[in-house]
């Protein structure tokens, strides 16, 4: 494998007795060349309603993560170990998709063609459960779905039946898988909104290479936003996001996602 530049992003979740209190938490840093970042409230036509994070800078606005009215998150990463040829789709499109029709990750992951149509990385949560969804070239798709524990992906294959599309080095996709494994692991006590806020921060590894990154050069992939839900059990979703546009001030949210929050329909900034 020859080695490239590397791109986006560091997904991370943990469920039942590894969460304090139970529930879940999860967890997105969006990584890219310098774009800008902002919350938004879709109410798509028949479908539920959700909080996105979107990508700002594009015509559309997307939704590079969000999470629903009935509290189920989704977030995605680049398949970037593939070639640029062999991962083209619409991921963000998906991830709408799933948010608009799914009010859990059983939900959603009974659908699981859907996700088969574009190799790329997929996470989601609900108050419960927390699972991965790769998928390789061909529709292959592996899914893993816990109840307890934690899961950590970065922006190439870890289950071994899916190692051979690892076709390109990205050396801060290993990195930042390891780390993000370390601090998960690391942490012997039941994790917190605090803990996950502090894992997104991380720079243990340089500009390129940290969960956090700052990147090298001007136009080098850095982090431009962190994301990042909580659902206690028996309580509300909150959810936290920093986001750090290219030249302006950072953002700071801390949103509980109560039905108050949803009647309102629209982000109270901070």
């Amino acid at each position: 494998m020859g080695a490239v530049p590397a791109h986006p992003c560091t997904l991370f979740a943990a469920a039942g007795s590894r969460v304090e209190g139970g529930g879940t938490l999860i967890a997105k840093n969006r990584d890219r060349q310098p774009r800008l970042s902002a919350l938004k409230i879709f109410t798509p036509p028949g479908g539920f309603r959700f909080l996105g994070l979107i990508d700002a800078t594009s015509v559309k606005q997307p939704a590079v993560a969000g999470v629903n009215e009935k509290g189920l998150v989704v977030v995605d990463a680049t398949a970037s170990s593939l070639p640029a040829r062999e991962r083209r789709g619409d991921a963000v499109s998906l991830t709408e998709k799933v948010l608009a029709a799914c009010a859990s990750v059983d939900a959603a992951l009974a659908r699981k063609e859907i996700f088969a149509r574009h190799p790329a990385f997929h996470m989601l949560a609900d108050g419960q459960k927390i699972a991965t969804v790769e998928v390789a070239p061909g529709g292959q798709v592996v899914v893993t779905v816990r109840d307890r524990g934690v899961l950590g992906h970065t922006n190439h294959y870890t289950d071994g039946r899916l190692e051979w599309a690892n076709r390109l080095l990205k050396e801060s996709s290993w990195v930042r898988q390891a780390r993000i494994w370390e601090l998960l692991a690391g942490c012997r006590k039941p994790l917190t909104l605090k803990d996950f806020i502090s894992f997104s921060q991380d720079r243990d590894d340089g500009p390129d290479n940290s969960i956090w990154r700052t990147g090298g050069k001007p136009r080098a992939t850095r982090t431009l936003a962190t994301w990042i839900v909580a659902q206690p059990q028996g309580q509300a979703p909150r959810v936290y996001v920093k986001i750090a546009n290219p030249g302006e001030p950072e953002q700071t949210y801390d949103l509980p996602l109560d039905r108050a929050f949803w009647q309102k329909g629209r982000v109270q900034f901070p």
